[in-house]
């Protein structure tokens, strides 16, 4: 079969399950919350503007994240970003969006593999060879969930949890905010296990207890059943969170690494309400992909370092 076909089919699928924008670039607005729209300079004066912005409360005195947001400097296709020189950029089928890193740290901006597993993400066995979990109507997972726009911030009066309402394929996140003891490592789940703290002004989120079977971006980055994953969401002003996600894995990466982007809301008049996606309902071309011989990613390039 002819790699583009198969290219071709896939990038069909990926549609079918996830219609994307149209293919161009959209321009960027100049600022977002007064800061440059480029993520490693927004992250810098963000954070900076936050420290002094005194958020809306709840009724309890905590910080007010709840809302309709949509991701801003953000593009689903590589957390590495995307150079104008990359061949899918142009390709008429899977046409990928120019855009900067969404990584942060490290200062090269890259995800810090360990050798062996560097030939199994970024563009390497994953992609080559397994269908993105994403396109089967699975979860896209922690952090990549937070760039599927609009998604719903509530926080019941209670104080116990915080609840993340996704309308990417009718995920929603339960974050336990009471302290709970955290489960055994034998307990594994596709979103993984939240827990919630406040840090100030900051909703911190600390997420473990994953299976393994997600991807970071669509060109097939990962991290495996041994990783965690720190959340900060941070009112920049009454219509911006900073988000920022620190993703360790010490199986995959030989260190830390963190992205980070904005959330910004919806003020649609009359509020807006998630939609019920019809992704495994609507799907036809998943066995299109699954013929020409890509198989169900269930963590097994890694699980077989």
């Amino acid at each position: 079969m002819n790699p583009h076909v198969v290219i071709t089919v896939i990038a069909l699928a990926a549609l079918a399950v996830a219609p994307r924008a149209a293919a161009q670039t959209p321009e960027r607005p100049p600022i977002i919350a007064g800061c440059p729209t480029e993520n490693l300079e927004w992250h810098a004066c963000a954070l900076q503007k936050a420290k002094s912005f005194n958020p809306p409360r709840t009724p309890s005195g905590k910080p007010d994240l709840q809302g309709t947001w949509r991701s801003r400097l953000t593009q689903s296709f590589s957390v590495e970003g995307v150079a104008e020189d990359h061949p899918f950029v142009k390709d008429p089928n899977q046409r990928w969006d120019v855009g900067a890193p969404e990584i942060v740290e490290p200062p090269d901006r890259k995800i810090p593999y360990q050798p062996s597993a560097a030939r199994i993400g970024r563009e390497g066995t994953n992609f080559r060879e397994y269908v993105d979990p994403r396109t089967t109507c699975s979860t896209a997972g922690v952090p990549r969930l937070a760039l599927q726009d609009p998604s719903q911030i509530l926080q019941p009066p209670t104080d116990d949890h915080v609840l993340w309402l996704h309308e990417d394929h009718h995920q929603f996140r339960v974050i336990a905010m009471d302290q709970r003891p955290p489960v055994g490592s034998d307990v594994t789940t596709w979103n993984g296990l939240s827990r919630g703290r406040w840090d100030g002004n900051t909703l911190v989120i600390e997420t473990a207890n994953f299976n393994g079977y997600t991807w970071i971006d669509d060109a097939g980055n990962f991290y495996t059943n041994t990783a965690s994953v720190t959340e900060r969401l941070t009112l920049v002003d009454p219509n911006t969170i900073h988000y920022e996600a620190t993703i360790a894995d010490p199986t995959v990466y030989t260190r830390p690494w963190k992205v980070a982007w904005g959330l910004v809301r919806d003020t649609t008049p009359g509020g807006y309400e998630l939609f019920e996606e019809s992704c495994r309902e609507g799907d036809r071309d998943l066995p299109l992909v699954r013929e020409q011989g890509y198989k169900f990613y269930f963590g097994a390039p890694w699980r077989s370092r």
